[in-house]
């Protein structure tokens, strides 16, 4: 144990001494009031050592006061005792991770040398230079809410968050890696007393105020400031390793950046993930997603993923052809393969790994990939240290299998939606609005001698055009996805267990060893509850781990075919445990394809009015941009009224959208509801066709901002509340200038002239945006009939 004094707000950049507001005092006071209590209750031989505790504190009178910090020192002898009665005693001091602090301040003044090893640098006793602490701003807001939850529990029996901060260590000076902990503080031994009356608040209505975290601290503070209250005692504070589930959430990080920025290589980021994931940063990684292209196998180097038997094979000089069959034969039969060490017989029956050999490498282990029960790659592992390649590196390894099953997934998607947009961007016309112009270029492409001399083509652009920006969403698309997903998970686990307990009727004598146990990580009773990373590690064992598990079964015991055959037509994807998500993609095909055919008839109606662009774009609604303007129909003559009428008929099509969506709800397999948005744009801004994308996009800094806001007000809400401003069977019209909104109720009234829109116009403010401020909105009903 060591009694040393380290106190992380000195080494975080402008902290103060009482970053909470609160009067904190240092005292073990509620300690021995805990113990009396305890002392006076227990029925058990336990008393006795209570007994002792207590009669060693009374030889410290002075403790029925706060201990000065300067006085800490006295107490060792007592701070080791309350160790011993906190911990149980079978641990070893050496591996616990156990401190005594300040309440809630990140003072230390007692703890195992384990603890001190971890922030400590033992020759000096300051904190270790390579520790990455959180910001000044991150560590006050981690220790307000430690203490709103405190004040919350005692005078509102109200809770927020769990007492729980994670830090990252230095690098392991045995793996070279980074090592992360959660710090789990225990708040038993404080009391907490106000100075002043508490006020008295109905939680039913305050709480709907502090949900949202990025405003709880401040109202809190404003309603119940911390500096009236005081509290005395200890934290006791425990460390725990949580680095596998950091680099876990660090790899599903990882997924989601490369699906939102796809060409983005982040091989090398995981790579380094999976190797703090094992511990060792000796053992190496090849990964390679399999992607295909007029269903033959491609190595696709462009996603940034490869095989190290295939780059060692490059090298050694195989042909493209040979390296395609190498993995096609392993496509044919796609099997775990380990090989712990690399012996001359491995060599004879597998000639591929005499490349690793040559290379250095002693220890290689291949393992197939699946995504709802499809290959999708494989990962391999290999090392020059055959002592890291182990049964315990390989479990470790086993966690990430679904995550990465899941990027595998994401880069065949991308890669096929790739191919599939140049193949329409390239291969398909242009909207006759604007070919006339790219036609002009190429003639001056070819008159200048530029496709001769491969020059680039000159920019195709539009200036001074009107933008129009409208949308229709799935209210809670995201929300409703995962409810599908989890619900049919809740589905296909019953079809398993049916099965199993079949299995265990028909063969009386089967080993347990045969029958899959692992469905027991899973509780169907709290599926609801499952996290992403849950969800992707279940659907793995589901759809890698059980087929394999039951078609095994059903080679050694054929009684046992049938049951296995029904599982396997339950279970296939047009099977029982795949209802909820086809009812959700039904309901959203439903959705989508009404409102594609009212943006057509609407294109269509508002180019015979005046050329101009028009572009949809598919999510899980539908978004669609207009420009318009004389630099897109030159020989056309233009004025106010077509910008008018281009307004309303836009307001138009969304009411009837709203409409249609509406009754079709008795039609969906599972009810889903649309929002309708407009962005009103004053300015005119300029386009430019963009080469590398196939495009049409904002031209110029000034002109982004456009682009910016539009990104921005789709999930914005009313200012000062966490309502949206999108509700279903509403328009909301989003706009900056207060003659916009005046021209906009011109529109409206219209539409209400003829039964299309309720009288119920509200005038909103949004909420300042990153990089907005000053946006308001008009919102509508639309009349909605069954």
């Amino acid at each position: 144990m060591q009694a040393i004094t380290l106190d992380l707000n000195n080494s975080i950049v402008g902290s103060g001494d009482r970053p909470v507001g609160a009067d904190i005092k240092l005292s073990l006071r509620p300690f021995i009031a805990y113990v009396e209590n305890m002392a006076n209750t227990d029925k058990t031989a336990k008393i006795n050592f209570y007994k002792y505790i207590l009669e060693q504190f009374k030889q410290f009178p002075e403790l029925l006061e706060p201990i000065p910090k300067e006085n800490v020192h006295r107490y060792n002898v007592l701070f080791e005792l309350i160790y011993t009665a906190l911990s149980p005693i079978i641990n070893e001091e050496k591996e616990h991770l156990w401190a005594i602090s300040t309440p809630l301040m990140p003072c230390f003044h007692y703890g195992t040398n384990a603890f001190y090893n971890i922030l400590m640098e033992p020759s000096t006793c300051t904190l270790k230079a390579d520790l990455s602490l959180p910001s000044k701003l991150e560590m006050e807001k981690s220790l307000l809410s430690a203490f709103y939850n405190l004040v919350l529990r005692r005078f509102y029996n109200f809770s927020l968050t769990a007492n729980e901060f994670t830090v990252k260590s230095i690098i392991d000076p045995e793996t070279k890696l980074p090592k992360y902990y959660r710090l789990i503080i225990d708040t038993r031994f404080l009391e907490i007393t106000a100075n002043v009356e508490m006020p008295v608040y109905d939680l039913n209505i305050v709480k709907d105020y502090i949900q949202d975290e990025t405003n709880t601290i401040d109202i809190l503070t404003k309603l119940i400031p911390p500096e009236i209250f005081t509290i005395e005692g200890i934290s006791i504070v425990t460390m725990v390793d949580v680095t596998g589930e950091y680099v876990l959430e660090s790899i599903k990080n990882i997924i989601i950046e490369h699906h939102e920025s796809k060409d983005v290589n982040h091989s090398k980021e995981i790579a380094t993930a999976l190797k703090t994931l094992v511990g060792t940063e000796k053992l190496e990684f090849g990964m390679l997603p399999y992607t295909k292209l007029n269903n033959k196998l491609l190595v696709n180097e462009k996603s940034g993923f490869y095989s190290t038997l295939i780059k060692l094979a490059e090298e050694d000089g195989w042909k493209h052809e040979d390296e395609l069959n190498l993995i096609e034969e392993y496509l044919s039969n796609p099997r775990t393969m380990i090989f712990p060490e690399i012996t001359e017989e491995d060599q004879e029956k597998y000639p591929m790994l005499r490349l690793l050999w040559a290379k250095g490498i002693k220890s290689y282990g291949l393992f197939p990939l699946y995504y709802n029960a499809k290959l999708v790659g494989c990962l391999e592992l290999y090392t020059e240290d055959p002592t890291k390649f182990n049964g315990s590196t390989l479990t470790k390894i086993d966690l990430a299998f679904p995550l990465l099953a899941q990027l595998y997934q994401d880069i065949i998607t991308d890669f096929n939606q790739e191919i599939s947009e140049i193949v329409t961007d390239k291969f398909t016309a242009l909207q006759p609005s604007v070919e006339w112009r790219f036609h002009q270029a190429a003639y001056h492409y070819l008159q200048s001698g530029g496709k001769a001399r491969n020059l680039p083509v000159e920019p195709v652009f539009f200036k001074g055009v009107h933008p129009f920006y409208g949308a229709v969403d799935i209210r809670n698309s995201s929300v409703l996805r995962n409810m599908a997903i989890r619900k049919d998970l809740y589905v296909h686990f019953e079809i398993l267990e049916k099965t199993l307990d079949t299995v265990r009727e028909k063969v009386c004598q089967l080993p347990d060893e045969d029958i899959p146990q692992q469905y027991q990580i899973w509780n169907k009773e709290q599926f609801e509850d499952l996290s992403d990373r849950e969800i992707l590690k279940t659907e793995d064992y589901l759809q890698r781990q059980i087929p394999y598990a039951l078609t095994h079964l059903m080679e050694t015991y054929p009684e046992l075919t049938e049951t296995v055959d029904e599982y396997f037509k339950l279970t296939a994807i047009d099977g029982k445990s795949y209802e909820h998500r086809d009812r959700y993609e039904k309901s959203l095909q439903m959705i989508n394809l009404a409102v594609t055919r009212h943006l057509d008839e609407f294109n269509r109606e508002v180019q015979r009015i005046y050329p101009c662009y028009f572009e949809k774009f598919r999510t899980d609604g539908v978004e669609f941009d207009i420009y318009l303007g004389p630099s897109i129909a030159p020989d056309k003559e233009f004025s106010e009224d077509i910008l008018h009428e281009f307004r309303l008929k836009q307001l138009k099509v969304l009411a009837e959208v709203a409409q249609t969506t509406f009754s079709l709800a008795p039609y969906f397999s599972l009810p889903l509801e649309t929002t309708q948005l407009i962005f009103v744009y004053e300015k005119l801004i300029d386009i430019s066709f963009r080469i590398d994308e196939q495009r049409f996009d904002v031209e110029g800094s000034y002109n982004i901002r456009y682009q910016m806001v539009k990104k921005r007000i789709d999930k914005a809400h009313i200012k000062d509340t966490m309502e949206r401003i999108t509700q279903p069977g509403k328009i909301a019209i989003v706009y900056f200038n207060s003659w916009e909104a005046h021209e906009y109720v011109g529109y409206i009234k219209t539409l209400q002239d003829i039964g299309l829109l309720n009288d119920d116009l509200e005038y909103l403010d949004i909420e300042e945006l990153q990089g907005v401020e000053g946006l308001k909105a008009l919102r509508i009903g639309v009349t909605l009939k069954h």
